[in-house]
Order: structure tokens, then sequence, then C-alpha cells
């Protein structure tokens, strides 16, 4: 959360935080997705060592509470579509 400014960290542990006791474990993937989701287009256009410095330091600083809610609320979205879908690839098969 060091790429984010200190009032944006909060908004986001708020969330964490209502979503429940396992919210940390188990919402933040989908906020990490939501990120890379945001500049897929760019990430896909980068050699590995790009898509490493560029992740290393994203561009949001500035970020308003605006960008943030699209964030969460696109991770939230990936949430509740994915969260209780059945794997699509069967173990030891």
């Amino acid at each position: 959360m060091r790429e984010l400014s200190v009032r944006n960290t909060i908004r986001m542990w708020d969330t964490y935080l209502s979503e429940g006791s396992n919210a940390f474990s188990e919402f933040h993937i989908y906020v990490c997705c939501a990120f890379l989701t945001t500049w897929s287009e760019k990430l896909r256009a980068m050699d590995f060592q790009g898509i490493i410095m560029f992740l290393q330091s994203l561009p949001t600083q500035t970020w308003g509470d605006h960008e943030i809610e699209v964030l969460l609320a696109e991770a939230y979205v990936l949430s509740s579509v994915w969260h209780n879908a059945q794997s699509h690839i069967l173990k030891g098969e």
C-alpha cells in the first residue's frame, strides 16, 4: 500500500474491516486483480522487467477518492462473481 496516499490507504483498510474478519486474506486478492486490470493494456505491452518496474512504482500519486472508489467497486464485483466459483482445474487429473 506504499503506492497509495495515506488517505486512500485508510479508505482501503476501512473497506477491509467492513468486509469481515477474513477480508484482508480473501478480499485483498480481488483488489490486486482490480489493480492489474486497471493497467492491463499497458502491462501487456511491456516485457517482464518493465512490468516489475511498473508494479513497484504504480502511477497512483494523483489518485483521489474517485479512483480508489472505482478500484474497490471493481474488486467487489470480482469478489461477487468469483469468490464461490468452483475450480475449473481438477487437481490430480
